[in-house]
């Protein structure tokens, strides 16, 4: 992502194509099935809109949900609806973004009708100046979601149905932005944390395993990229900024296989279905890609 535009890899295709998709202030990607994929579309607090797209036409918007300011303050924001509703069943049931003065939760398993909530539990206990929730996960089987928190080794685990905070999970007390991915063969969920990846059982949501993956100096921390697993989930590739590289973990031992150097400090990062590592650079947003 780059503020209202993505970034399309290609397996085989020499370089990157940009494809702007609004003027939003910065979007995020949440993955679907059948090829479609959503798009959080976030303007700091103005609009916030989710689109719905596919992998073979990503400039294209099938279908668009738009939240609309409420008309004053005794009244919920408005939600409208336009194009194939039908592709929300290949995407995620639940959204979360920053609109008008609350994070909003946005829940479309009952379309036309789509079910927009507050946390009530996000209340000052938190440091609102310094964290803020940065995400939910749908966990498999369930009505539950994950609902993590900026700078915080504590997700919640939520009934959206009941309005209620059930528990709080646990991490490796790193103090990261925890972003979940769920690796369907082994049942578990896999999440960052600061300098850490945990993976946890997918049904009680315990840590099972962790391992760092940025070393330090005494005394500091330096934060891993983000991360992504191949093909048949066995190897999980995670890019880490302050080593210039990638390095794929054994996803069931969690144990360090490969390195992959890329060179300056590689944040996000993807892999073809030719096996080809793609990055983009922190703080330059240079593409960087080979061959695993």
């Amino acid at each position: 992502m780059d503020k209202g535009t993505i970034w399309v890899f290609g397996a085989g295709e020499p370089s990157p194509r940009r494809v702007e998709l609004s003027d939003a202030k910065y979007l995020s990607l949440n993955s679907g099935s059948g090829g479609f994929f959503a798009v959080l579309h976030h303007w700091d607090g103005d609009r916030f809109e989710v689109s719905a797209h596919s992998h073979s036409a990503p400039g294209q918007a099938i279908s668009r949900l738009a939240l609309h300011a409420p008309e004053n303050e005794c009244t919920e924001p408005a939600i409208s609806l336009e194009g194939d509703l039908s592709v929300w069943a290949h995407l995620p049931g639940a959204f979360t973004g920053w609109a008008f003065g609350d994070y909003r939760l946005l829940l479309t398993a009952h379309l036309p009708d789509v079910a927009v909530q507050a946390f009530a539990w996000f209340d000052n206990s938190y440091d609102k100046g310094y964290q803020g929730i940065i995400g939910v996960t749908e966990v498999p089987g369930t009505q539950l979601l994950i609902v993590s928190i900026q700078r915080d080794s504590a997700p919640v685990l939520y009934d959206p149905q009941r309005k209620q905070m059930l528990r709080k999970l646990t991490l490796a007390d790193r103090g990261g932005n925890p972003e979940f991915q769920y690796r369907t063969p082994a049942n578990e969920f896999w999440s960052t944390d600061y300098d850490f990846i945990v993976k946890l059982d997918g049904k009680s949501l315990t840590p099972i395993k962790a391992a760092q993956l940025q070393d330090a100096a005494s005394g500091t921390r330096k934060f891993i990229g983000k991360f992504c697993f191949n093909r048949d989930a066995s190897l999980c590739w995670v890019a880490r900024p302050f080593s210039g590289d990638a390095v794929a973990l054994e996803a069931d031992s969690m144990r360090q296989v490969h390195r992959i150097a890329l060179g300056g400090q590689p944040l996000d990062i993807g892999i073809l279905t030719d096996d080809t590592i793609v990055a983009r650079d922190w703080k330059t947003g240079v593409p960087a890609s080979r061959k695993c």
